[in-house]
C-alpha cells in the first residue's frame, strides 16, 4: 500500500475518504510491489486554480535526475472542488504519479520538453490536449473513479 500524507482540507469532504481513495488509486495503478515503495503528499490548496489555472498538478519531489527513479511525489489539488470532480482530479494526478514511477513519463528539466515512452514532446508544439500522457490520465480518471464508486458501494453492503 502506498504511503499517503494528506495536507489541508476540502469543502464538504472528509479527509479520511480522500486518503482512502488515494491509496485505492495508487494500488490499482502501481501494483502492490511498486505501491509499497511510493510516498505521495496530497496537498489540498485553496485558490490553487486561481493561481495556476489548473485544478491539479503532480510532480516528483525527490532528487534522482540522472536515473529518474523517483519514489516521492506531491499532488496539489484545488480544495474547493465538488466531491466528484475532486476525486476525479485526484485519480488523474495519480495517473501521472504512475507514469513518473514507471518511467513512462520523464521530465527533461529543460524547457517544455518531456519524454513519453522514449519519444520527446514539446507541449508548446503539440498542445496540452494532444499530449499522450494527458490523454491517458483523462481516460483513466473516469475508469478509476467508477472503480472507486463500486468499491464504496460494495463496502456499504458488506455484512460482517
Amino acid at each position: 500500500m502506498a504511503e499517503i500524507r494528506l495536507y489541508g482540507s476540502a469543502k464538504k469532504m472528509e479527509r479520511r475518504e480522500i486518503k482512502e481513495a488515494a491509496i485505492f488509486f495508487c494500488d490499482h495503478l502501481l501494483g502492490k510491489r511498486l505501491s509499497r515503495n511510493v510516498l505521495v503528499k496530497v496537498r489540498l490548496r485553496k485558490n490553487f486554480y486561481k493561481k495556476t489555472k489548473c485544478f491539479g498538478m503532480a510532480t516528483w519531489t525527490d532528487i534522482d535526475a540522472k536515473n529518474h527513479n523517483h519514489r516521492e511525489y506531491e499532488v496539489e489539488i484545488e480544495a474547493d472542488l465538488g466531491h466528484i470532480y475532486l476525486m476525479r482530479t485526484l485519480a488523474h494526478e495519480l495517473v501521472h504519479v504512475k507514469q513518473y514511477a514507471r518511467k513512462e513519463l520523464v521530465d527533461m528539466c529543460s524547457g517544455n520538453y518531456q519524454m513519453w515512452n522514449r519519444v520527446m514532446y514539446n507541449e508548446n508544439i503539440v498542445g496540452y490536449r494532444n499530449l499522450p500522457w494527458e490523454k491517458e490520465a483523462s481516460e483513466q480518471e473516469k475508469v478509476l473513479y467508477q472503480l472507486w464508486k463500486e468499491h464504496k458501494e460494495n463496502q456499504r453492503y458488506t455484512v460482517i
